[in-house]
């Protein structure tokens, strides 16, 4: 959603529009019934686009390894450590920035605070008029959408590291910045979490001259 991902950007850029408030923000709920119908025709939908952009081999795969273990259910076990739940849109949409995040920028054994970054993309959401009106269905194809494509980034990035694969690593590491700079507007590399959740990384100092 184009709309979501340029509020997301102004939050990033005007932090104080969206936390330096005197009132306390209600907390907007994100979430949604899931339905293990929808989640067969997502992930099927999913796995077809998949041979198209990479390859039938990718595709049969994923598809043997959906087959053994439920999607969902592997991205569970992944992110439950940092909190995050599925059927929710902001949890799933959280995992993917900062799995983004460590890709890009090579932090690879940083421990980031995951709830920031999520009640940073929730306000995004109460925010953004059009993700306000979606339902329950728009809701789970955005979030279980999300979750498929950290499922295959995820691995790709265990293979690289496992295997100490440098080329691999920077092929990744591209890849995430250039898809989080045309997709939502946002340079990862000039990004640090924090409190807050993603803000401007700090300039260095020039040292005072003499």
């Amino acid at each position: 959603m184009k709309s979501l991902a340029r509020f997301l950007s102004l939050l990033i850029l005007l932090p104080t529009l969206a936390f330096a408030q005197e009132k306390p923000v209600q907390v907007f709920d994100t979430s949604y019934p899931p339905s293990t119908i929808i989640s067969a025709r997502i992930q099927r939908q999913f796995l077809d686009s998949v041979r198209w952009s990479v390859g039938v081999e990718v595709r049969n795969s994923l598809a043997a390894a959906f087959a053994e273990r439920p999607a969902l259910e592997i991205w569970q076990d992944l992110v439950a450590k940092d909190g995050l739940r599925t059927g929710n849109v902001a949890d799933a949409l959280t995992a993917y920035w900062v799995l983004n995040w460590v890709t890009a920028n090579a932090r690879y054994n940083s421990k980031i605070d995951n709830e920031p970054v999520r009640a940073q993309i929730a306000a995004a959401m109460a925010n953004d008029a059009s993700f306000r009106t979606l339902d329950n269905l728009q809701r789970q194809e955005m979030a279980e959408g999300y979750i498929l494509k950290f499922l295959v980034e995820h691995a790709a990035l265990n293979r690289a590291m496992a295997s100490k694969d440098v080329a691999a690593l920077g092929r990744l590491a591209l890849a995430s910045a250039t898809r989080f700079r045309q997709e939502m507007g946002v340079d990862l590399l000039t990004l640090e979490p924090g409190s807050e959740g993603f803000m401007p990384r700090a300039r260095p100092v020039a040292p005072a001259a003499d």
